[in-house]
């Protein structure tokens, strides 16, 4: 059976690194599928998850020049940390002495001082640039040890250029060096340590500033998991007593007092209180809980006390759920990024064709070796392809947690892409637009004790609803015997007495019963109640719509996106339901193979449909759309076959998961653009166009403008990818309209869970 699992992936420093790395583990005996992400350092694997194959797959990875960190989350977290740190302790022994490095290489170009006449003067002021130099070399070793065996294995990637690079222009230095000390003295002019420490110094700011980004993004994931209780107050043999969350075991009594954070995931047993999930939800509404009803762990109790059984610990709960689901939708990636995937495979082996091209054209051309090596070594810089490989990984990151902010879960990078490019919405009714949870809205007659009596045994949601409505409502529900249930009909019972029968028109009017009236075709189901023949009475029951459903369909709405209601309800229900919330296309009576069709039928009309739903029967549809949706509240089965989990009841989470969606796209292809534009724009100039438009006073500084150029580009996408960290749907701006009722949620829905 396969495994899917999450590899991190240490040393990853550009897209071609993550290309290499997929080119390891797909060698790997065992390994189906191979997704390496340079955004967050990670690779997804899918494998048959054998001891053997894990072993083999370090191997691989090692061989490559890179190395797995730690599984254990703390441990990968320090690890990160402490490489963070190192970049950022080489960083400033690069910037210390690149600056008088070049103060002392540039000081004769602006008139600070004159370089030595004699020999001996002359030399000395070489090795001084050449002392500051060294430090900086150690400081940027990292693109020495990766860059070169990456390129003698013919997979040469960014660090491969920033090394050829540099040793190009140390070679130079030290050349030029070597002719001073023969008493050449004018070759002192020509030196060219300046550019070394410039390009490691220059570099080495964008991939710092790249590690601090993905670092503080793969932090959502760790401040998630952080979110958990450390302690859980538990009963053992009749005895209270503090142990460490992690000790709790299936079957545990957990004590939960005001305040507390809940350990983990349990089932309520005794008390009642307000539970705040918004760590969950994204709702700040809290939740009424009782006897029965299932609490998370790392959500925060009110001001009742709860007595909970654990069902449920460590990975197995929905905290670790929702974060095995990010890091999965995370390491994952989107259809867009193939463009950058299949330019970046030969970016890097045709930036070095390009770079000693035109090093040979311009010798052909009459220029010296300094010059035509300088010009090599501007386009060998200035070609990174650093924003390019952080263009679309690091904004599906930032995407996806932004998302998990709001309380949506997209399984995958392709669900997020995919979201961008819906035009048709169509949900289910019952639980998606509706509460999914039936109330009384009406009685006829004075026959509510009587109808709970006669439901009270039964499993019907409409019996349900009768029964919760009479205790709310303190009735006398008096005893009843002889239950008997019709499939599709109603009940029959005795109740005083008297024999009762309970369902739908058709049913008491087949049971004989007289003086029915007439059926009232207002939208609102009802309960008709007969006694010994004789109609006494009707109840009315309505599924509640969600308040904020107007919003969600206005949203979308103004999005250009078409809306449509498909529900298994009568048709006067539907109708009356679509009018209130605004939606104009609705097919009732429709069963899940009915669903199915219309979702085919849409998509031969070449659109792009997602399916909203939180049921069984609508599984089918879920997994046919082009994106599933399904509701915080649905069945185990709606969220396997959906691409993205609401983990709230918000409708208003539909519009807003398109948006993100779309907006993470979008912030992908501008980062593209920046990438692509930045070297269509760069590489012509360091190649040496200037010199061709009679512009060369700057040639013997490209390599330190490529090397600045080059960084910029990266902070630029880093920048950009940034913005979305901050983004808020619209949909979900409470200027757009009402927010739900600020009243507790009752909690007796039924509880999700996410699979990974």
């Amino acid at each position: 059976m396969s495994r899917t699992r999450v590899f991190r992936i240490g040393g990853m420093t550009c897209v071609a690194c993550s290309n290499r790395i997929e080119r390891a583990i797909g060698s790997v005996p065992g390994v189906e599928s191979v997704s390496a992400n340079f955004g967050n350092n990670t690779a997804t694997v899918i494998y048959d998850g054998t001891p053997e194959s894990d072993q083999a797959i370090a191997k691989a990875v090692a061989s490559a020049g890179y190395s797995l960190i730690s599984d254990d989350r703390e441990k990968a977290a320090r690890e990160e940390r402490e490489a963070v740190r190192r970049q950022g302790r080489d960083l400033a022994i690069a910037i210390a002495f690149a600056i008088p490095l070049s103060v002392l290489a540039m000081g004769p170009m602006v008139g600070l001082f004159d370089i030595p006449g004699d020999r001996d003067g002359a030399l000395y002021y070489c090795l001084a640039q050449l002392a500051l130099c060294v430090p900086i070399i150690y400081a940027g070793r990292r693109f020495y040890r990766k860059g070169y065996p990456a390129l003698f294995s013919r997979s040469p990637t960014m660090d491969s250029l920033v090394a050829l690079g540099t040793t190009a222009s140390l070679v130079l230095g030290l050349y030029n060096t070597y002719l001073v000390s023969t008493g050449d003295v004018h070759a002192a002019h020509s030196l060219s340590y300046d550019s070394v420490g410039m390009i490691i110094a220059l570099v080495s700011v964008g991939k710092y500033i790249e590690a601090r980004s993905k670092s503080s993004t793969n932090d959502s994931l760790r401040k998630l998991l952080s979110m958990a209780a450390d302690e859980a107050t538990v009963l053992r043999d009749g005895a209270e007593m503090t142990i460490p969350a992690s000790e709790l075991v299936p079957g545990d009594v957990m004590l939960i007092r005001p305040g507390d954070k809940v350990p983990t995931d349990g089932t309520v047993i005794e008390g009642s209180s307000s539970i705040n999930e918004s760590m969950l939800t994204g709702e700040s509404i809290p939740v009424t809980k009782g006897p029965g009803d299932v609490v998370y762990g790392a959500t925060v109790n009110g001001s009742g006390s709860l007595r909970a059984r654990v069902d449920k610990t460590g990975e197995d709960t929905v905290l670790f759920q929702i974060a095995r689901m990010m890091e999965m939708a995370q390491g994952t990636k989107a259809p867009v990024a193939g463009l950058a995937d299949r330019v970046a495979a030969v970016f890097v082996p045709a930036v070095i064709a390009i770079a000693a091209a035109c090093c040979i054209i311009w010798l052909i051309a009459g220029k010296d070796a300094q010059f035509a090596l300088t010009i090599a070594i501007s386009v060998l810089v200035i070609s990174c392809p650093c924003a390019l490989g952080l263009a679309t990984p690091l904004a599906i990151v930032v995407g996806t947690g932004n998302g998990s902010r709001h309380g949506i879960l997209y399984k995958t990078a392709a669900s997020l892409e995919a979201a961008s490019k819906v035009d048709t919405v169509m949900m289910d009714k019952t639980g998606t637009i509706t509460m999914g949870r039936p109330e009384v809205s009406s009685v006829d007659g004075d026959i509510l004790g009587t109808v709970a009596a006669a439901e009270s045994d039964s499993e019907h949601p409409l019996g349900e609803a009768v029964v919760r409505y009479a205790k709310e409502q303190g009735a006398d529900i008096p005893d009843h015997s002889g239950f008997e249930s019709v499939t599709g009909g109603g009940v029959r019972c005795t109740v005083d007495g008297k024999r009762i029968a309970i369902g739908s028109r058709r049913f008491l009017s087949e049971e004989g019963a007289s003086g029915l009236p007439e059926e009232i075709d207002d939208g609102v189901t009802y309960i008709y109640a007969s006694s010994d023949g004789s109609y006494i009475g009707r109840i009315g029951i309505r599924d509640p719509m969600r308040p904020e459903a107007p919003n969600a369909i206005s949203a979308l709405k103004s999005d250009g996106i078409t809306t449509v209601m498909i529900t298994g309800d009568r048709q006067s229900t539907a109708d009356a339901i679509a009018s209130s919330v605004g939606i104009e296309e609705v097919h009732a009576e429709a069963r899940p193979g009915d669903k199915l069709a219309l979702v085919k039928k849409k998509q031969v009309a070449q659109k792009r449909v997602a399916m909203v739903g939180d049921g069984i029967n609508d599984a089918p549809a879920l997994t046919q759309a082009d994106i599933g949706i399904a509701v915080g509240s649905g069945t185990d089965i709606a969220i396997e076959s959906a691409d993205i989990v609401m983990m709230n009841d918000d409708l208003r989470s539909v519009p807003a998961a398109l948006e993100i969606g779309r907006a993470t796209i979008r912030n992908v292809r501008q980062n593209l653009f920046f990438a692509f534009c930045y070297n269509a724009v760069c590489i012509p100039i360091a190649a040496g166009l200037p010199v061709v438009l009679g512009y060369d006073g700057l040639v013997s500084e490209m390599p330190m403008i490529s090397a600045l150029a080059m960084s910029m580009s990266s902070i630029s996408v880093v920048t950009n990818a940034a913005r979305m960290r901050g983004f808020v749907p619209k949909a979900l701006r409470r200027a757009r309209g009402h927010p739900p009722s600020a009243a507790p949620r009752s909690s007796s829905r039924p509880s999700w869970r996410t699979r990974s």
